[in-house]
């Protein structure tokens, strides 16, 4: 069976048909067959942002800042959501480009920025493990850590490759694509960054945090949110799949509070600002 699924998947390549396959309905039916847990997982995940986002409304607008090749891209679209897909990654944003736009018949609700998400516009240097690795990072304490821990990804990472990539404040892109009811960033250590560009509230936030490594830039992201919106929740989730990790949101003390003692590798961190209250009522 794999070896012929290969088969396949070269000769769709060979012609040049392989990504607008991957990108169109019939995909989704090849896997019910082949890996229905995919289908499941994906669910799952559509569930757990349903229940999350109290208050969202079909034709919202979702920033998915780090949307690699459109994972969450395409949860946050079966939401009923418009997505503003950013990702600076060339070899990403032609994936992105193909499954979302160039081969759809009708195309999706999603704008695809090709530039990168920091304090400032500008350039910036990307690290590169790969074109289009999800570790690709303009952070540099990121890079010497994956250079020398395998535990992450099965083995040290090279980076053997600089670019310069542009970059854009989460400001401009709210002045550009209007305002978010939420945004999700997953940048690979530069999320604090990010943040340092955000002045006006939205109602929901989540940051990717690598832990024990990046525990003091997850703490100034946390006091980042805070500083945008006092008296805002946290909550955060080792996997979205298996739900947040509290039945009731915390305040920022109380969080630090369990955050610290924390002891997952790898969580997603979620804030609401005081009027995502109101707008679930």
């Amino acid at each position: 069976m794999d070896s012929l699924k290969k088969c396949g998947q070269a000769f769709l390549k060979r012609v040049g048909l392989y990504q607008r396959f991957k990108s169109s309905y019939v995909y989704d039916l090849y896997w019910m067959f082949a890996n229905q847990r995919l289908l499941d997982d994906r669910a799952k995940e559509v569930e757990f942002y349903k229940k999350t986002l109290l208050g969202f409304r079909k034709g919202n607008i979702i920033f998915d800042i780090g949307a690699n090749v459109g994972c969450k891209t395409d949860v946050f679209l079966r939401l009923g959501a418009k997505v503003v897909a950013v990702e600076p990654d060339e070899h990403n944003q032609r994936i992105l480009e193909q499954n979302f736009l160039t081969y759809r018949l009708i195309k999706r609700p999603v704008t695809i920025v090709g530039k990168a998400v920091s304090d400032r516009n500008g350039l910036e240097t990307m690290w590169v493990d790969e074109p289009g690795s999800p570790a690709n990072t303009l952070n540099p304490k990121w890079v010497e850590t994956l250079r020398t821990d395998p535990s992450r990804f099965g083995k040290n990472l090279s980076f053997g490759e600089k670019k310069e990539v542009e970059t854009i404040t989460l400001e401009e892109l709210i002045c550009s694509h209007g305002l978010p009811f939420y945004v999700k960033i997953d940048v690979e250590g530069h999320e604090a960054a990010v943040l340092r560009g955000l002045r006006t509230p939205v109602p929901y936030v989540s940051f990717e945090a690598n832990l024990p490594e990046f525990k003091p830039e997850a703490l100034e992201c946390i006091e980042l949110l805070e500083n945008v919106a006092a008296r805002g929740d946290f909550n955060f989730a080792p996997d979205c799949q298996r739900g947040l990790a509290f039945e009731r949101w915390l305040r920022k003390n109380k969080f630090v509070d369990v955050f610290n003692d924390c002891r997952e590798p790898y969580i997603e961190v979620f804030w609401r600002a005081p009027v995502s209250r109101a707008l679930s009522n």
